[in-house]
Parts: structure tokens; sequence; C-alpha cells
């Protein structure tokens, strides 16, 4: 059985493959006027991709077990580098309530972005490759999680406040990367990229980054103070969601095409981006 985390991925995967055949083929003032284009070859390659590492990682994911008792009583905070010892102390079920909602919104805010772009046919480019985005991401992450097998620092936690059954769930050896904090910064850098790329001359755009990298930078706070992951879990997490939601917008651009004056007339060229 597949973690219930991931169902909602899967849904978004069967929903992209749907929105692909959607497609149609752009005329060139189209393409002149748009700053990101689909190609039909390559969305299917990137979901795919996407898809494989999903179910590459839910396959790996699905032979761990959850740490027994002894295992847990055995856990010794010492045993963690200095750098990331600190979270082992670290608990809060309100931070953990907090990030869920927090990267929730996150994830929603490039859809509401998709849907606003619908009139100047924006938004069906923009739920493609926002899709694709969040299919790589945890794609890699789930991959990462159930190759590492890594405990999160709550088990390392003698605080009695700390639930016993939480300890014991299969998802505490699922704490490397982070996969709220990976979201949240793919949503967020996503979100950062696409907007000033469509409105240029706006002056919402440096907002737009300083909220989104904020809230996402929030999120992983608030996964440290809930002692669901270490530092380097949500660093790494940040680069991995980062890195997805910045090179998929970047893999759509257009061309630029530019004009200028010359001494001969006028002079026509353009500057592609690959």
């Amino acid at each position: 059985m597949y973690p219930t985390t991931a169902t909602p991925i899967v849904v978004l995967f069967l929903a992209q493959l749907g929105s692909i055949s959607l497609v149609p083929p752009e005329p060139a003032s189209a393409q002149s006027t748009s700053p990101y284009r689909l190609a039909t070859y390559r969305e299917w390659g990137l979901s795919l991709a996407g898809a494989g590492l999903l179910f590459a990682g839910l396959a790996v994911q699905s032979n761990q077990q959850p740490l027994t008792l002894e295992e847990i009583d055995g856990l010794d905070p010492n045993d963690v580098n200095s750098f990331d010892r600190p979270a082992t102390e670290q608990w809060s079920t309100g931070a953990a309530a907090a990030s869920d909602v927090l990267v929730m919104t996150l994830m929603a805010s490039p859809v509401a972005l998709a849907i606003a772009e619908t009139g100047n046919k924006n938004g069906l480019t923009l739920g493609v490759m926002y899709a694709e985005t969040i299919l790589l991401n945890n794609g890699v992450v789930h991959l990462f999680k159930g190759v590492t097998d890594r405990t999160r620092p709550l088990a390392y936690n003698d605080d009695p406040e700390v639930p016993e059954e939480d300890k014991l769930e299969t998802s505490t050896r699922r704490s490397f990367p982070s996969g709220h904090t990976a979201n949240a910064f793919a949503a967020a850098v996503f979100l950062g990229t696409t907007y000033a790329k469509l409105h240029p001359e706006s002056s919402a755009r440096t907002w737009v980054w300083a909220g989104s990298l904020t809230a996402a930078t929030t999120v992983g706070y608030l996964r440290y103070r809930a002692g669901k992951h270490f530092p380097t879990d949500i660093i790494t997490g940040a680069v991995i969601g980062a890195s997805f939601g910045y090179l998929i917008p970047k893999l759509h651009e257009t061309g630029t095409v530019y004009v200028a004056p010359s001494e001969g007339g006028v002079e026509l060229g353009a500057v592609v981006r690959f």
C-alpha cells in the first residue's frame, strides 16, 4: 500500500496526462507573445520521468519497516552530528499543524496564478509546467526518503510529551529530505519566476518573491520546531524544491525577440535559451 501522502501526487500525474493531450499546436503569433511554450514530446518526457521517480520511491518505501521499541530505546542523540543534534530536542504539534496549512497554501498559489492567467492563454501552460514541477520534485524526494531510511529527530526525544505511537510510525524512518520544505520552495520559486516573467513591469514582483520565499523558509523552520526534520533535511529539501521550481519554467521559455536600429536600417535578431 502506498503512503497516503502520495495519493494527491498520483492523482496529479493522471490529471497531467490528460492535460498534455489537450495541448494544441501554437501558432507563431501566440508563441511570440507568450514567454512560455509547451511541446508535447517534452511534456510527456518530463511527466513520465517524474512519475517514474515517484513510483520508484514509493516502491522502495513499501519495503520499509517501522522502528521497534528496542531500536527506539537504543537511539542516542550523541550519535547525531553536532549541526543536526539540537533538532532531537524539538517537539510541537502546533508547529506541525501550522506547517501543513502553510505548505498547502503555498502550493495552491501557482494554481491561483494559472487560473488568473487563463484569460491571457497562459493558464494551461502554467498548469502543465507546475504539475511537472511537483511530480519531479516529489519523485526525487520520495526516492531519497526510501533509500536513505533516516530516522526523524522526534524518535530521539525522551520528552514524555512525545507520543510513543508517533515514534512507531513507518514515516518516522523518512526524515531525509524534508518533503514539506521541498514542496514549499518548489511552489515559491515557481511562483516568483513565472510571475516575474509574465509581468516584467509589475512592481509586485519583489513582493511576490519576498512573500513566497519567506513563507517557504517558515515552513522549513516549523518542520524543525515540530521535531520532524533535521536542519540538513530541510536545507536539502529547499535545494531540491528551488531547483525544480526554477528549472522547469526555464526549460519552457521561448526565445526573446528583439528589434534594434542600425546605420543601415533595422537589425532583427533573437536570443535562444537552452
